[in-house]
């Protein structure tokens, strides 16, 4: 007997033969039939869109990279038209468009594609803008370590310093490109919910903010924004600062916004309010409560560490922080935590939990002052 799966073919390799043919270890026939109609052509369909999802973000990439969805908002064009705009082989341009056509990225009316709300995410211009994302996630710094995955399983250790040469932040200081593509994908992604936390966290009785690792600065100065009062500053790497700098100059904050090249393992300015965006979830327990104890060493009497972060829900709660959490680990020390244990780091480190504001995308802004 021959089991044939009408749209998956590949399970007639399940067949007759040795139980151990292409690694099957089933001992009947039976037993066979049962646990491949278990699955139905709905389930195989979506484990073939898992399997190649690193295609799509191959693909994602390039649209970035070539900004195919920025030349589409100035109408449809052809194949032949995209690959001289951008540059490429035309006959790559109509194969990356097709396929495109089939992820429901555009549309195309036979000569023709056009851009579908989805593309318009990887638009330079949109607010919350997955450009650079698309950009950063699909170059070397974070497309090489993954190829590893089962190795950081087996050991629970990142592996940027066998793909890449270097740790990660190491790595970016060598590779400002990649850098800038990942500064400004924190810049835009911290765009998207700087109103919010500028809304949820009160300020008026503040004078001085920092931004721990703050890259562009966009959290800080949406605070400085809502406040003119307030002054503020950013605390990153000397490849992000120029970001941080052109940024504030662009909104008229220069007088208000610095920034400060520095490591903030070793030093923490005094300031009333400390913000931590997507910090903590980069480094392991003791070196996260590292970083919130230079803050409350540092803080002014009165003064706030407000951390926000991607939280883990319930064990089988759909969302980002369980993948986001395992990309910690390829690339970082760090992990994706829960509030409570969030609020373990924060008394570790002498702080003591103020209060927990959701915000959008599974985020919350945690506030603690001085235990």
């Amino acid at each position: 007997m021959q089991i044939v799966h009408r749209r998956n073919p590949y399970l007639a390799l399940l067949g007759r033969g040795p139980a151990s043919y292409r690694g099957v270890n089933y001992t009947t026939e039976k037993y066979i039939m049962t646990a491949a109609s278990a699955a139905t052509d709905k389930d195989f369909e979506q484990m073939w869109q898992m399997l190649t999802g690193f295609f799509v973000t191959q693909i994602a990439g390039a649209v970035a990279t070539y900004s195919i969805a920025d030349h589409l908002a100035k109408g449809p064009a052809t194949a032949a038209e995209i690959s001289k705009i951008a540059g490429i082989d035309p006959i790559a341009a109509f194969r990356l468009l097709r396929a495109c056509a089939s992820l429901g990225l555009v549309t195309c009316d036979g000569r023709t594609f056009s851009a579908t709300f989805l593309l318009n995410t990887l638009r330079r211009d949109v607010p919350g803008s997955l450009h650079s994302y698309a950009i950063a996630w699909s170059a070397p710094g974070h497309w090489l370590p993954w190829g590893r995955f089962l190795d950081s399983l087996l050991t629970g250790e990142p592996q940027t310093v066998p793909t890449l040469g270097a740790k990660l932040w190491d790595y970016y200081a060598e590779n400002l490109e990649e850098s800038l593509a990942f500064t400004h994908a924190a810049h835009t992604f911290n765009s998207g919910i700087a109103d919010e936390v500028a809304r949820v966290v009160d300020t008026s009785t503040a004078k001085l903010a920092v931004d721990i690792g703050g890259a562009s600065g966009a959290l800080l100065h949406s605070l400085l924004m809502a406040n003119s009062q307030l002054h503020g500053l950013v605390l990153d790497r000397p490849d992000v600062v120029p970001s941080a700098i052109a940024a504030a100059l662009a909104l008229g904050l220069a007088e208000r916004s610095m920034a400060l090249a520095g490591d903030f393992f070793t030093y923490v300015p005094e300031a009333d309010i400390y913000l931590l965006k997507s910090i903590l979830c980069d480094w392991n327990d003791e070196e996260a409560v590292r970083i919130l104890k230079g803050c409350q060493q540092a803080m002014r009497p009165g003064g706030r560490v407000i951390v926000i972060e991607r939280l883990l829900g319930e064990i089988d709660e759909p969302g980002l922080a369980p993948l986001t959490d395992l990309n910690m680990m390829v690339l970082l020390t760090g992990r994706e935590r829960t509030l409570p244990e969030y609020c373990g780091l924060l008394k570790d480190a002498d702080l003591r939990f103020s209060k927990s504001t959701p915000i959008r995308s599974s985020m919350a802004v945690i506030e603690a002052v001085a235990a």
